[in-house]
């Protein structure tokens, strides 16, 4: 990565020694890795006249603290070291400047160096376990994310700096500062956060203009600005979704900025240092000012009063019940709920809403409370973004309640349930016994396009205790490859499968040697099926490479694009893949997929005809799926092919029975 990059062995030894020397730094685990490693967290705070190190001067509540938190996260993409590099420097001059530091008066800063240090020492974006830590702050499967997650609702800081890289618009405009292009998430009270954000933002690119002499290269000292999404862009940079660390922070009323270093080089890490320097001495000026915006945002869900929606588009309350025992994740749902500091109640009597009716016992969830943003952000069904005019980044459909299979009605008007404090349970669903006859084997890849497609396929068989084994494509060139095995799941991209010559050269190594071993893969799978092997296919990768590559079934597949995503009603016949699910039921996609030519398949699922059973999502071309079939079976029901996406980086728990069915039917 350069040699201005430290090791991770030499980057927490400095760490150490740093935070032992300077008075104005401690240093703190606030979790481990997958892998084992100490997440750690510097504090930066003016120590006590009295010689102790570190006073805490904060009160809990948010109105009389004497000091604005921040936290500035570093590496979140292990591959982007810079931030990592950039926040050691600015302890330096931390301990350099000692008293003279102008802000220290002011904020108390929480910086986690390094929240994804197994992804450092590998140098991959992904985690140990393959997951992108950075689109997982909704679903928070991984120890990485829920770290962050719990210093954030704890500290309720009012500014949150997310370093990264490595961003270069145009040669004069370097590196990018948020705030976003459009859309931006409904829950993010969008007026008090831009208040504060733009001008931070520019500040920080003045600060860069006027500090240009301190780089050494002609490109850095040729800087004329940086790149602000929401000033410069019309879209493609948006903040809808809140998967991300600086998005999830606005739900708490922070400014949540992610800062894109222009590149890895010495004059990266510096720019990134300057860009630190300029948004805490910003910060520390305006403090009163975004100290009263934040207490407004929490003010706002208190009084469920968000002055930039109509009156009723938050509900008054939201309830919680149990949709299928079998697989429901209503207790996992409670208790993620309040881990992100939402507070949650018990009904003390029978009620009805709108012809529903609710024990004594069901599950509330207040909306005039402090963080009812994020409470709604969770809960809510989500929005139709498929006709808007912005094209959308990344995910933006991600109900918890839809994808956990928890009922969740919304109430509009107050009803007379009496309430007491909730009691968290700790029990999740039910998982039925593994099949002691069948033997499954999952294929893997090594970081396809800096992703690790499998990855959430296979934490949802490690949930439904499923064991398995792992194979790579190439292994399947060997003969015997598959003779351990008796079902193999594929859920990844059709690019595994291709020769070296129709794929990128940085790519090749994660792709098949040669068209002689694809023929060899192609001829070895078809032998397994034939002898009662059965072969599952996950999303539109899986289902085109079992197809048009690999030639198991003659159905031909299409596919949406690769940021259209949904959660949609789907129609399920009476089948033993769709056991556990009603007619009618939730199903999501991603990069979606569905077949024609099923002629040879049993249709096992379909996407419905009325375009309104697309709940939530961005699918502009959704109607060229409507009544197309979204999972097949052979009739022997060896080849399974899902057009949907039913174990998406551990979040679409409720589908993960799907998955159960097919491998034990």
């Amino acid at each position: 990565m350069g040699s201005t990059i430290l090791s991770y062995r030499k980057l927490e030894a400095l760490i150490e020694k740093k935070t032992k020397q300077c008075p104005f730094l401690s240093l703190s685990s606030i979790g481990k890795s997958i892998e084992g490693r100490d997440i750690w967290c510097v504090t930066i705070q003016k120590p006590a006249d009295s010689g102790t190190k570190i006073v805490q001067t904060r009160k809990s509540t948010l109105g009389r603290r004497k000091k604005t938190p921040i936290v500035i996260t570093a590496s979140i993409h292990g591959h982007e070291a810079t931030g990592s590099t950039a926040l050691l420097r600015f302890f330096n001059k931390i301990q350099q400047d000692g008293d003279n530091t102008k802000w220290l008066d002011d904020l108390i800063i929480f910086c986690v160096i390094c929240c994804n240090p197994d992804g450092y020492v590998h140098k991959t974006r992904y985690n140990a376990e393959g997951f992108d830590i950075n689109r997982d702050f909704i679903t928070q499967s991984q120890p990485e994310t829920e770290s962050i997650v719990n210093l954030i609702v704890k500290e309720k800081p009012a500014v949150v700096l997310d370093l990264h890289g490595y961003v270069w618009k145009k040669n004069t405009h370097i590196g990018l500062i948020e705030p976003c292009t459009p859309p931006h998430n409904p829950a993010y009270e969008y007026d008090l956060y831009l208040k504060g954000a733009l001008p931070l933002a520019q500040f920080m690119e003045a600060f860069l203009i006027e500090e240009k002499e301190n780089f050494s290269s002609k490109r850095f000292k040729s800087i004329k600005g940086t790149y602000i999404p929401y000033r410069d862009g019309k879209g493609g940079w948006d903040d809808y979704s809140p998967y991300g660390c600086s998005m999830y922070s606005m739900l708490h009323g922070a400014l949540g900025i992610t800062i894109e270093s222009p590149s890895r080089s010495e004059d990266g890490i510096t720019w990134l240092l300057l860009a630190i320097s300029a948004a805490l001495t910003h910060i520390s000026k305006h403090k009163e000012e975004l100290n009263k915006n934040q207490i407004a945002f929490f003010h706002r869900g208190i009084k469920n009063v968000h002055p930039t929606h109509p009156h009723d588009y938050f509900p008054k309350y939201y309830v919680l019940t149990e949709k299928n025992e079998r697989h429901s994740e209503f207790s996992k749902l409670t208790r993620h709920l309040q881990k992100n500091g939402i507070k949650l109640y018990s009904s003390t009597k029978d009620f009805t809403y709108e012809g529903h009716s609710f024990p004594a016992g069901s599950t509330i969830v207040p909306m005039n409370q402090a963080r009812a943003n994020i409470a709604y952000c969770f809960l809510t069904k989500g929005e139709d973004l498929s006709s808007g005019s912005e094209r959308i980044s990344e995910l933006c459909a991600w109900s918890l309640p839809l994808s956990w299979g928890v009922n969740c009605q919304p109430v509009f008007e107050k009803v007379d349930a009496g309430m007491k404090s909730f009691k968290s349970m700790e029990k999740d669903s039910k998982t039925e016994e593994a099949g002691a006859s069948v033997s499954v084997g999952i294929l893997i890849d090594d970081g396809l396009f800096h992703k690790k497609a499998h990855s959430g396929l296979k934490l949802a068989l490690q949930q439904m205790n499923i064991p398995f084994q792992e194979f790579r494509a190439k292994d399947l060139a060997s003969e015997k490859a598959l003779s351990s095995v008796n079902v193999l799941v594929y859920n990844g991209y059709e690019h595994l499968f291709y020769p070296p010559l129709e794929i990128r050269s940085v790519y090749r190594d994660f792709v098949l040697d040669s068209p002689a071993q694809q023929e060899a893969c192609r001829n070895h799978l078809n032998a397994f099926v034939q002898k009662g092997g059965k072969v599952i296919g996950i999303g539109a990768g899986a289902s085109k490479a079992l197809s048009s590559i690999l030639e198991l079934s003659e159905a031909e597949v299409h596919s949406g694009g690769w940021n259209k995503n949904a959660l949609l009603q789907i129609h399920y016949e009476n089948h033993p893949i769709t056991k556990g699910y009603q007619a009618e039921d939730t199903g999501f996609v991603y990069r979606p997929a569905w077949f024609t030519n099923t002629g040879n398949m049993k249709v096992v699922a379909r996407f419905k005809n009325n375009p309104d059973t697309l709940l939530a999502g961005y699918w502009p071309d959704y109607h060229q799926a409507q009544g197309k079939a979204a999972i097949i079976a052979s009739l022997s029901g060896n080849v399974i092919l899902f057009g949907m996406e039913i174990c998406f980086r551990g979040h679409t728990r409720y589908l993960y029975k799907l998955l159960w069915n097919a491998i034990y039917s």
